[in-house]
């Protein structure tokens, strides 16, 4: 009789599946596939990296020209309007009643130690001036602009206005 219970024993439950008490655990172990899963560390590690943020952003602080009404024109006559028109042939300052000579660029370069040395002695006549106004051609490059505004800052005339070709 006891050969009858373990026959129907075995069919109902089949050996593989079978739990083995004397361990506690199946006789079939199950392999898990971790190739999915890496794959996934595979391109999320490299995405993640690259969106990571490894140079600080810097601002760069400008004021736009007031919009002027009738009764502000005869105020704004009292402050020296200063201009720098930056072409492709080099830059000009042109300030109120008066446009100085252009100075070239030399060897594809900008003379900016020029423009600082006419900027400090324009600042030393009309110590209260604060504003310049950039007006750049449309072939000008973004390392020029930059440089244009930091040697103005550098100059002490911090608020800086910035301006298409005039034409």
């Amino acid at each position: 009789m006891q050969d009858d219970e373990e026959k129907k024993r075995d069919r109902a439950f089949p050996v593989m599946q079978r739990v083995n008490k004397s361990l506690g655990g199946k006789i079939e172990t199950i392999d898990l596939d971790m190739t999915p899963v890496m794959n996934l560390f595979m391109v999320l590690i490299p995405f993640l990296m690259s969106m990571a943020v490894f140079t600080q952003l810097s601002i760069i602080e400008f004021s736009l020209p007031p919009a002027q009404t009738e009764g502000d024109a005869a105020e704004s006559t009292k402050e020296l309007d200063i201009s720098i028109v930056v072409s492709e042939n080099g830059f000009r300052i042109v300030g109120t009643g008066k446009k100085l000579d252009l100075i070239p660029k030399v060897r594809g370069k900008y003379q900016t130690e020029k423009l600082r040395t006419l900027l400090k002695a324009i600042k030393f006549q009309y110590p209260s001036q604060k504003s310049v106004v950039l007006v750049f051609d449309g072939n000008t490059l973004y390392d020029d602009i930059i440089k244009f505004m930091d040697v103005c800052r550098e100059s002490q005339f911090p608020d800086i206005g910035l301006s298409g070709d005039i034409g």
